[in-house]
């Protein structure tokens, strides 16, 4: 083994190197070194020279320091993915790398924040998914619009409503049309997370997706990486999700009372209003026993008829018509410590050591935010105290305390 820069850590080259979707050998051809040194380094047997390692950094676009620290040390057993056999394995270990970014820079921020505490209700869920009904569904998401007093009313943002009660959510813009959404519980936070990939999509899609992901927090607690790997179950997890999802947005008293008829022209009346996808209403009319089999076929073949059927093509999937939701969690978080002065956006960045673009989709900040021109704070509170951010663009809001003292 060569001296190299003793800090280094080979499991963050292989982290980077997986998130740029880069073989060894494609890494080691760029470099100008071989495969079998790539390996080296990422199985601790080497470490890089300097003015390798920072060809490495270059290449990869990482900041250096990103290279020095050691990875985040919670493995993620199990990601409720919404379909396996669609998606490859490269695309998927690209997404599992963010998956750990995101719980690295909600612990950095929970060090000096406090988020909403994260509890579901008590609900009446078999332990074996296999035994979920219908009914149970409905019945789960009746009850959590109950404790979460949304009524039966359409919800003004779902991923608000997602982090209000501590579970959040990162949008992603990952180029897919394979990827919806995911999520996963970090036992080391305590909490689980939401994934939601924005690109190709329309507010009405995001806001299912996200349902979904709720669906298998709320459904599929019990469930085994072993059980979710499996195909046949695989579907049976996923069509649950599904039905969640359709009744979290709009639950069944509602849609008995509203839909008189169920037509393409009548759902595309309900959709901005709701802001469910006409697809998704017939779906849900299925689900409710409105329509048989047959009457649902005949739906969608005329949703394809008018060219209404695929990414963007209803009514209002323009983000003119319907704005695309944001999460504000994280993004709250950084702004609360960047306004406070406890942080520059360079200390920010120098904190969390990853590629501008990939803080800024994992926390919700605009695109560019952290190149911005600094805003230079010349007084800082001289006694700790208690601050709360308070969310002006809906009813509901999201608090954080800020925990620090005076000799900090």
């Amino acid at each position: 083994m060569s001296v190299g820069v003793q800090a280094f850590q080979g499991s963050r080259l292989t982290e980077a190197r997986r998130a740029c979707a880069f073989s060894k050998k494609d890494l080691a051809d760029k470099i100008g070194v071989s495969g079998t040194a790539i390996a080296n380094y990422e199985g601790g047997r080497d470490r890089p020279q300097h003015d390798r390692l920072c060809a490495l950094a270059n290449e990869l676009r990482f900041p250096y320091e990103f290279f020095l620290r050691p990875s985040w040390g919670e493995a993620i057993d199990l990601v409720f993915w919404r379909s396996r056999a669609a998606e490859t394995k490269t695309a998927r270990v690209m997404t599992e790398q963010r998956m750990r970014w995101l719980c690295e820079t909600f612990a950095f921020l929970e060090s000096d924040l406090t988020f909403p505490h994260h509890a579901l209700p008590r609900l009446d869920i078999p332990d074996d998914f296999r035994l979920i009904t219908g009914e149970v569904i409905e019945r789960a998401a009746e009850a959590l619009r109950a404790d979460w007093k949304l009524g039966p009313r359409p919800i003004p943002d779902v991923m608000l409503a997602l982090e209000n009660v501590g579970i959040p959510v990162a949008s992603l813009d990952i180029r897919s049309d394979k990827q919806d959404g995911f999520c996963f519980r970090s036992a080391y936070l305590g909490r689980p997370f939401v994934g939601i990939n924005t690109y190709n999509i329309s507010c009405a899609r995001a806001r299912y997706d996200c349902a979904h992901e709720l669906g298998h927090i709320v459904l599929h607690g019990r469930v085994t990486p072993q059980q979710e790997s499996d195909a046949a179950l695989h579907k049976v997890i996923e069509a649950q999700a599904h039905r969640f999802a359709g009744a979290f947005l709009f639950p069944r008293e509602a849609f008995f009372e509203e839909v008189r008829t169920a037509s393409l022209d009548y759902f595309c009346s309900l959709k901005r209003r709701w802001g469910m996808s006409i697809g998704a209403m017939i779906y849900r009319a299925s689900d409710l026993g409105l329509i048989d089999e047959g009457e649902r076929g005949v739906l969608f073949r005329n949703l394809t008829r008018r060219g209404w059927r695929g990414a963007l093509r209803e009514p209002f999937d323009r983000r003119d018509e319907m704005p695309m939701e944001r999460p504000r969690m994280l993004r709250r978080g950084v702004e609360v410590l960047l306004s406070e002065g406890f942080y520059t956006r360079a200390g920010l960045q120098a904190s969390l050591a990853l590629p501008d673009g990939e803080i800024e989709q994992l926390t919700g900040l605009d695109e560019g935010f952290l190149q911005t021109a600094e805003i230079v704070q010349l007084a800082v509170p001289k006694f700790g105290r208690h601050l709360r951010t308070r969310d002006l663009e809906s009813g509901e809001v999201v608090e954080f305390t800020k925990r620090f003292d005076r000799d900090r």
